[in-house]
């Protein structure tokens, strides 16, 4: 069953996740961006809508940055620190897909915001 959560940020649907395999999606509001985080697997991205800024960091520097349009893919790999950013004053959506278990960090996210469907 899809889960829809209302962060600061924006929203983020969870559209199927088990111990295998999590896909959903991320809607990021103009001008907004994720806190500095990791996941345990390797991180599958498509962008929806819009544009979203992945920005890579080496320890706490800034390595590099990523700007996917509407249609691009990344992949980001296992326990590397980034950030979604959307830069522009439009909606960015992002589809995410995890294949492996990130089943605390989905607990983290229906623990932590309001369930809006």
């Amino acid at each position: 069953m899809t889960e829809i959560y209302e962060i600061p940020q924006g929203k983020m649907v969870i559209a199927f996740s088990n111990e295998d395999l999590s896909i959903g999606l991320l809607k990021l509001d103009p001008k907004q961006e994720l806190d500095k985080h990791n996941r345990p697997v390797k991180e599958e991205l498509v962008q929806i809508s819009g544009v979203c800024t992945i920005k890579f960091f080496d320890n706490d520097k800034l390595k590099k940055e990523v700007t996917l349009k509407e249609s691009e893919k990344l992949e980001i790999l296992s326990n590397q620190f980034h950030i979604h950013s959307n830069p522009t004053n439009e909606t960015s959506i992002t589809l995410w897909k995890f294949e492996g278990n990130i089943v605390e960090v989905i607990e983290d996210i229906r623990d932590k915001f309001k369930r809006i469907l």
